[in-house]
């Protein structure tokens, strides 16, 4: 089974991966020349899809598809990403830690603070009426750390 991109998702794919092609040294561009012609076809092999996560991730989070494309680029990139299994699962994270901050609605905020654990690692702590909320912040996603009430 194959990933489908529409034709505007398959250009901007083929443009970034090939930027990254270019970039790379010399011997690992492979993949990415693979995956920009995938791309153009519309449909990328089960194989590519961890490269094509990984390509509009790098792209993303350093602004190379806004230099590449502007806004549109950009969003057709984040489009795509959306649809793949990282994508997704950042999806469903996001929706999990929505839930339990939406139960914080209209109570007093009492404290918060952010911790850096690491380059990109990040701790927030909430505390709402006398609950205590750890949230984790990641490059690989985020996640409600812990929830202690009393």
């Amino acid at each position: 089974m194959a990933f489908s991109l529409s034709e505007d998702e398959g250009l901007a794919v083929a443009e970034t991966a090939s930027a990254f092609a270019d970039a790379v040294p010399a011997g690992r561009d492979a993949i990415y020349r693979e995956l920009a012609a995938q791309a153009v076809g519309g449909s990328v092999d089960d194989a590519l899809i961890p490269t094509l996560e990984k390509v509009c991730v790098l792209a993303l989070e350093t602004g190379k598809a806004r230099q590449l494309g502007k806004a549109e680029t950009e969003r057709l990139l984040v489009a795509a990403y959306r649809r793949t299994p990282g994508g997704s699962a950042l999806s469903r994270e996001t929706s999990e830690v929505n839930k339990v901050l939406t139960q914080l609605t209209g109570r007093e905020l009492e404290s918060v603070r952010i911790s850096n654990r690491m380059p990109g690692r990040y701790l927030v702590d909430l505390a709402v009426d006398g609950i205590a909320i750890q949230l984790s912040i990641e490059p690989e996603g985020l996640e409600v750390r812990s929830v202690n009430t009393g």
